[in-house]
């Protein structure tokens, strides 16, 4: 009875011993929110948080890349139109049956006068920088009212009662806006049904 005794306090003892020297394989950890957290091995550095990376000084910003400046398309030049003075006395012009007379008051000392009926006088206009209406001012001369018709070459015609200074001495001056075309052109004045006055010189401005 003895040595059972014996037998089974040795027994004791010895499981004891097991439990004491033999730590658990598995060892629950710190409980966060009911989940367990893994544990680090020894000797690891703690885990950071993470964190967006401060921008690089260096790199430049959205704002700061330069963009090349925004250049506005260059306007048109403006084409500055000068007048064009014509003397109706001028060789380039066309004369049908009108004649050049000698005037001591008149630009250039002449005009062109028999200007009527079949008589006509054809006045070249050139460099126009652009189409456009434009004022036709016509020097002339008469002693009496008469009656001056013009088209622009083959256009609508203008008619004009002129009663001048009443002297074939003293130039006065009358304007009437016409249509140009650009570049060359020619002027008609007549009188169809009748006399028309002396011209001195013609101005397109």
């Amino acid at each position: 009875m003895s040595s059972r005794i014996l037998g089974w306090a040795a027994l004791v003892l010895a499981v004891g011993a097991t439990i004491v020297v033999v730590p658990p394989l598995l060892m629950p950890g710190p409980q966060h929110g009911g989940v367990p957290m893994r544990q680090q091995p020894a000797g690891s550095p703690p885990a950071q948080p993470s964190t967006t990376p401060a921008p690089d000084p260096q790199s430049p910003s959205p704002s700061r890349i330069s963009r090349p400046p925004t250049t506005k398309p260059a306007a048109s030049p403006t084409i500055r139109f000068r007048p064009i003075t014509v003397h109706a006395a001028d060789p380039v012009n066309i004369r049908v049956g009108a004649r050049v007379i000698e005037c001591p008051t008149c630009v250039d000392g002449s005009r062109v006068g028999y200007i009527g009926g079949p008589n006509t006088l054809a006045v070249r206009i050139a460099g126009v920088p652009r189409a456009g209406e434009r004022t036709l001012t016509v020097v002339y001369e008469t002693e009496q009212p008469r009656t001056l018709k013009l088209a622009v070459d083959d256009g609508p015609v203008r008619e004009l009662t002129l009663a001048g200074a009443r002297s074939w001495l003293i130039p006065v001056h009358v304007s009437v806006r016409l249509w140009l075309p650009a570049g060359t052109c020619w002027i008609r004045f007549f009188n169809d049904t009748g006399s028309a006055p002396d011209i001195n010189t013609i101005t397109i401005s």
